[in-house]
């Protein structure tokens, strides 16, 4: 205990020198996220893959394969990172908020809550976003979330709509790896129009031992490798345009994926197939802080919920006390994890309840819903050749043990050692020479629950009635204008954490943070936004006309 809390004294001490440095230079950054993909990569040990841009970027900087989202599947994944805190403490955690046929509603986290990115236009970067949100309280697409927290979001995202020398953080995410992309007409179509290239054949890849050996799961493994091939390639076309647009020597990039591979018993799930993903930070020789090696290995624990205060503090930005991760890819930033934690709640209309705690050893899973299977029916992921295929042997009766283990009852604790066993199937919750682990495991779980809301306790439909009473969205109360004589306007939420954003004369919508000097005769309009609720009407006023 004495050395843990003299470290932890040594690297806070060392955090102003590293961020006042970064601060000073208001560094761009650049964070690029896959879909629906393990490490299949080759600079992380995969012989398999055909990825030679990200194999180039990671020999500049560091790789972090210890890294964990804290769901197995997008939209709970995407909140929690975005927000930096775990999707059940802000009613984010079930797959999809929109798909609830019960009673309409969307997220709605405490209003003190902003995604990160706000943070960071509110201290004047440019920040921008493709089109995918998916953030919970938003929808899935560009335009259906807060107003406040990119200044672009949409198709083509890009760093040249900001002011001259201003700052930008951009997040671009990549479609190409996404489950869909193994659908068999979705195949169809990409070779019809050319946009795959098949770089790696099934009798190639490795067929993890809950799959059976079959030639559609092989076919299916061999596409998911080539869709990452493709993403790959557009990796290299953003890295060379910041280099084109002579950027590469300040921006900071991140790339990472927003989840475990899009395959059945991968995708959804907690196990490591479905939320460990590799991560890579490079920082251009002019940012780089002392002791950061390139080509490099850093194998501590990161999870999703660090990024948000990562990127805050390199831009010299206060981390917010109510966010739950730590700034732990900035060296020395803060102490190292003892554990990462994820969830697993409904998906589509099938309940689950499920919460697991790793450190860098063992995985502890407690199923809060046992005895129903982690296999069902789910349409979309039926579509799959895999899932077909498996659903085939099962009822054939020729799944073997390891197999047939995500179709039956599910047991309400798991426990796997993943040095001894990386694929989880053999669960060691009964064993007695693994008794103190277990006990250990389970503490560490019940003490965070302990610590973090879960909106899970609360039944789903009441929930939604909280968030949204009778499945109507709650409109934002409009902001109130105060312009005096000398043109300084300051606006007034109606409720104070309440986002606000404001335009001058028609011109772009910009977020508010500070009064304003106005021209005169210029027309100010302003709006506010919950996140979760409606947007609010604009309201009008003009420096002539005073209040």
């Amino acid at each position: 205990m004495r050395i843990r809390l003299t470290m932890a004294i040594l690297c806070l001490a060392l955090v102003p020198l590293t961020t006042n440095v970064l601060a000073q230079q208001r560094p761009n950054i650049l964070l690029i996220m896959a879909e629906d993909m393990s490490a299949r990569v080759g600079a992380f040990g995969d012989d398999v893959a055909v990825t030679p841009n990200l194999d180039r970027l990671a020999s500049t900087s560091i790789r972090y394969p210890n890294t964990f989202t804290t769901a197995g599947v997008c939209a709970p994944s995407r909140a929690a990172h975005i927000l930096a805190v775990h999707q059940m403490s802000v009613g984010a955690q079930h797959m999809r908020t929109r798909s609830f046929k019960e009673s309409a509603y969307r997220s709605v986290p405490p209003a003190h809550i902003k995604a990160y990115p706000e943070l960071l236009r509110r201290q004047g970067y440019y920040t921008f976003t493709s089109s995918k949100l998916d953030y919970q309280f938003s929808n899935t697409s560009a335009g259906s979330g807060p107003f406040s927290i990119w200044d672009y979001e949409g198709a083509q995202p890009t760093w040249q709509g900001r002011a001259e020398g201003q700052p930008f953080f951009g997040f671009v995410t990549l479609t190409q790896s996404h489950e869909r992309q193994m659908f068999p007409n979705v195949v169809v179509a990409n070779n019809a129009t050319g946009t795959r290239s098949q770089v790696v054949n099934p009798n190639e890849v490795l067929v993890p031992p809950y799959y059976p050996d079959h030639p559609a799961i092989r076919r299916d493994i061999a596409q998911h490798y080539n869709n990452i091939f493709s993403m790959d390639q557009t990796v290299g076309k953003l890295l060379r345009q910041l280099e084109d647009d002579g950027l590469a020597d300040n921006t900071i990039i991140i790339w990472t994926t927003d989840h475990g591979d899009g395959l059945p018993r991968a995708k959804r799930e907690i196990y490591d197939s479905g939320i460990k993903v590799p991560l890579i930070v490079h920082w251009p020789a002019s940012l780089k802080p002392a002791g950061v090696s390139p080509n490099s290995i850093d194998k501590k624990l990161i999870s999703f919920v660090d990024i948000g205060p990562s990127v805050l503090t390199v831009a010299g930005i206060q981390v917010p006390d109510y966010m739950h991760g730590s700034a732990q890819l900035v060296p020395n930033a803060s102490p190292e994890r003892d554990y990462i934690y994820a969830a697993k709640d409904r998906l589509d209309g099938f309940n689950f309840r499920e919460r697991a705690v790793r450190d860098g050893q063992f995985k502890y899973i407690n199923n809060l819903l046992p005895d129903k299977p982690g296999a069902t029916h789910i349409s979309y992921r039926d579509q799959l050749a895999t899932m077909q295929a498996l659903w085939q042997h099962q009822a054939a009766g020729k799944l073997n043990a390891a197999q047939r283990f995500w179709f039956e009852p599910r047991p309400a604790e798991e426990l796997y050692d993943i040095v001894v066993d990386p694929h989880e199937i053999n669960n060691l919750a009964d064993s007695a020479e693994q008794a103190a682990t277990l006990t250990r495991m389970r503490s560490a779980l019940t003490d965070w629950r302990g610590a973090i809301a879960d909106y899970s306790k609360t039944a789903e439909l009441q929930m939604a009635k909280d968030f949204w009473p009778d499945g109507e969205q709650p409109v934002t109360q409009a902001p109130r204008i105060s312009i005096n004589t000398a043109g300084t306007a300051i606006i007034v939420p109606s409720a104070a954490n309440d986002s606000v954003g404001y335009r001058v004369n028609g011109g772009p919508w910009r977020l508010y943070s500070k009064p304003l000097s106005l021209p005169k005769n210029a027309i100010l309009e302003a709006k506010s936004v919950r996140y979760g609720w409606a947007e609010s009407q604009s309201t009008r006023a003009s420096h002539s006309l005073g209040d």
